[in-house]
């Protein structure tokens, strides 16, 4: 079942400070927050990027990331949409669908070390959606 969606903005490397101002300019709850650091393969500087952050702005949720500094974000792919479900099948389910009709893999669909399902796919319309299952409690 589908469980949520949400926006979902990239930057080029200043993800950390939008987040702050965000909070700020807002009064938005963050609900969570991590940097680059705390992945697996980190690197010197890693700190100063942003990986995911999720801000409360009233009853909303806004979700932000810096992209991979290898990849920068061109104009029309700094917001995505986030869709969160609670079954890895319906996951593959959508993305092969989105694939099947003229869609574009950006990131393959697979386990990660901190979702069970997570990938990302443009449509025909240019839409990019990152496709992802939430951990069981």
């Amino acid at each position: 079942m589908i469980i949520g969606m949400n926006p979902y903005f990239m930057f080029n490397g200043n993800g950390i400070e939008a987040m702050r101002f965000y909070e700020e300019t807002f009064n938005a709850e963050v609900i969570e927050f991590k940097t680059y650091a705390e992945l697996p393969n980190a690197q010197e500087g890693d700190e100063q990027l942003l990986l995911h952050a999720n801000l409360k702005i009233g009853g909303n949720d806004i979700m932000l990331s810096d992209t991979d500094p290898d990849h920068p974000i061109e104009a029309g792919t700094h917001i995505s949409v986030a869709l969160v479900t609670d079954d890895a099948d319906q996951t593959s389910d959508i993305y092969r669908k989105i694939r099947e009709h003229d869609g574009e893999e950006v990131m393959p669909l697979q386990e990660t070390f901190f979702i069970p399902a997570y990938g990302k796919v443009k449509d025909k319309y240019g839409i990019e959606w990152q496709l992802m299952t939430t951990k069981e409690d």
